[in-house]
């Protein structure tokens, strides 16, 4: 196990060995596309702070096949959950509203 699995693991335990496989792998992309090696905090920071500044998570969802920028927005809403106590909650409910634009329009 990777350490992105790992990490995903330790605060999604529930989820089967495929999906952790496939948040994994988003996860690993996200960070790449960021220049990060493993940061998981500042990736979730970094990220929300293109969000906010640009009212939309098109640099989640810009590349990839549906499926993958949905993958890439679970992993971003389950970064948002375990990082929430850096997060404002105004900037929490801006953010959900953000995902949730996201899935209906590009989805």
């Amino acid at each position: 196990m990777d350490n992105y699995s790992a990490f995903i693991r330790q605060f999604r335990p529930e989820l089967a060995n495929k999906t952790l496989s496939q948040y994994a792998k988003q996860l690993r992309y996200l960070s790449d596309a960021y220049g990060l090696n493993f940061n998981p905090l500042q990736l979730t920071l970094d990220i929300i702070d293109i969000a906010i500044e640009e009212l939309n998570v098109k640099h989640v969802t810009l590349i990839g096949l549906p499926y993958e920028k949905n993958l890439r927005l679970a992993v971003f809403r389950n970064l948002i959950n375990i990082f929430n106590n850096y997060i404002t909650p105004k900037d929490y409910e801006t953010l959900d509203s953000l995902i949730l634009e996201a899935k209906i329009k590009n989805f």
